[in-house]
This record gives structure tokens, C-alpha cells and sequence, in this order.
């Protein structure tokens, strides 16, 4: 006779899904999509939580694989987690680069400086570009640039300034002061648009005769000339005071199509549309604005 098989245990009938491995399994994959890191290590905790609690229940629960799987996830997504960090620390961390500076370009005509008293040896005339000539006096330094005739007074100011008018009365020329302040942008613009073809014709027959307003600003002040605006262009009258005067704000950016139109029209006596009309030297008995 047969004998019948064995009864199973109880709890092998209703063994069941550990929860706890469950919830470390999606919490080791929420560690990949929003919780980053977090739910990482919450997987591991809770995995090896379930492994033990598997482990005492002696079979009757299940999911050691989900636990062992929660583990590994975890472990990985922690491990990435880390790995980025140390990157983006890396990345925040370093030095910035110190962006290259380019300075503004090489100009023919020299910007505003005391002029050096040694000569220095001149490169060669580039193609279409004014001849230039220096040439250096007592209390002044004079360059010739192409139809221009540009003069820096250095000091001595009333004595230069009435050598430069008889200059120019003997060579059929205009005088215009051009009032500048050493770092002044706008004054270098115009100095970088001398060689211009259009300043070139428009300023044919000009000197220039360029001065530090802060060296010689009493002077300045003396002949009725205005010092606040810089740059500034003056015409003097027979005693040689200033019949009328403009500055750098009769026109927009600092190129030569916007400046020879104004100074060319200012130097031979066509400018009449201002921006900023001069109404003349200010009176002892007036108060500034």
C-alpha cells in the first residue's frame, strides 16, 4: 500500500513578497530619475533590511532577489552620484581664464601723451596711408600728417600758442585748438581718425594744435576758452581768444564718418546746426550751470 504523500508546512502555503524589499527596490530606481543620491542609499538600508527580515521569517516570505537587486542599483546610483559631484566641483573649482585683452589698433597719428624726447625709429608707411613728419621745437612737438599739421604743446603755453598762430597765418592755414585729458577715449578716437581720408579732406589746411586741459587749464581759462567738455575744438579771434567753440558731443560714435562732417564744417566756418550752440565765453558776473 502507498503511503500518502508528506503535509507542507503551514506557512509554505501563504508565503509571501516581502514589502520591505519592494519598497527598496523602487526606492534604489528613484535614485536614477528625481532622487538622486537619496534614493540610492535608501535602497541599500532598506534592501539589506529585507534581506534580514526574510532571513528570520524562515521561508515565509520571499524577495531576496528584489532586496539583493535594490542593493546593487543603490550602490550603483550612490556610486554615480558621488562620481558627479566630485566632477562638478572640479568644473566650479578651477581657475577662469583670464580673457585676452586686445588693445585698440595702431594708429598713424599719436594719441595724447607728453611726447617722448628721444626720436623713435618709424616703421614703414603702410600703402594709402598720409606721410608723416615730427618734428620737435622747445616747447612743443609737430607732426605732419598728410594735408593735417598737428601740434602738442608741452609747455611754455602763451609763447607757443602765439608761434603756432604765426605758423599757420604764414602757411594759409586754420588754427583750431583741440582741448584733450590723458585716458580720454573720445580723444583718441579722433586721434585715430587723422589719417582718414574723409578727416583728411575735411581738415586739409588745419593745424591742430593739441593741449592738456589739466596742465594748462588757468591759461585756457584766461582766453575765454570752455574746459568742461572734452574733447574740445576752438577757434580764436584776432587777439586770440575763443570766438567759438565745440566739443565731442556734436556727433555719435568716434569714427571718421560721423567726426569729419562736424570739424570740417566747425574749422571753416559752416557749422551752424549744434547740438550744443556756444553762446561765448561766460562773464565774471555769471554763475556756471
Amino acid at each position: 500500500m502507498q503511503s500518502p504523500p508528506p503535509l507542507a508546512a503551514p506557512w509554505q502555503d501563504g508565503a509571501k513578497t516581502n514589502g520591505t524589499s519592494v519598497f527598496a527596490f523602487v526606492a534604489s530606481l528613484s535614485g536614477f530619475v528625481c532622487f538622486v543620491g537619496v534614493g540610492g542609499a535608501l535602497g541599500v538600508i532598506l534592501g539589506l533590511i529585507a534581506r534580514s527580515e526574510i532571513s528570520r521569517a524562515g521561508g515565509r516570505e520571499t524577495g531576496r532577489g528584489l532586496a539583493t537587486g535594490a542593493i546593487a542599483l543603490g550602490v550603483l546610483n550612490v556610486c554615480l552620484t558621488v562620481i558627479g559631484v566630485a566632477v562638478g566641483i572640479t568644473y566650479l573649482a578651477r581657475p577662469t581664464p583670464v580673457a585676452k585683452v586686445h588693445g585698440a589698433p595702431a594708429v598713424t597719428a599719436p594719441v595724447w601723451g607728453v611726447p617722448s624726447a628721444a626720436p623713435r625709429p618709424s616703421k614703414a608707411p603702410t600703402r594709402g596711408a598720409p606721410p608723416t613728419r615730427a618734428s620737435r621745437g622747445a616747447g612743443s612737438q609737430v607732426t605732419t600728417l598728410g594735408e593735417i599739421t598737428l601740434t602738442d604743446i608741452t609747455e611754455d603755453f602763451e609763447a607757443e600758442l602765439l608761434t603756432q598762430r604765426g605758423l599757420a597765418t604764414s602757411a594759409g592755414e586754420t588754427l583750431m585748438l583741440w582741448l584733450v585729458v590723458p585716458s580720454c577715449k573720445p580723444c583718441v578716437g579722433v586721434a585715430a581718425a587723422l589719417t582718414s581720408k574723409e578727416v583728411q579732406k575735411a581738415l586739409a589746411k588745419v593745424r591742430l594744435v593739441r593741449v592738456d586741459r589739466d596742465a594748462f587749464q588757468p591759461e585756457l581759462e584766461q582766453l575765454g576758452i570752455p574746459t568742461e567738455k572734452i574733447p574740445g575744438f576752438v577757434l580764436l579771434d584776432a587777439r586770440g581768444h575763443a570766438r567759438d567753440f565745440i566739443h565731442g558731443g556734436e556727433w555719435d560714435a568716434d569714427i571718421p564718418p560721423n567726426i569729419a562732417p562736424v570739424l570740417g564744417k566747425f574749422a571753416h566756418g559752416g557749422y551752424a546746426k549744434r547740438r550744443d550752440p556756444w553762446r561765448g565765453p561766460r562773464r565774471d558776473d555769471e554763475t556756471p550751470l
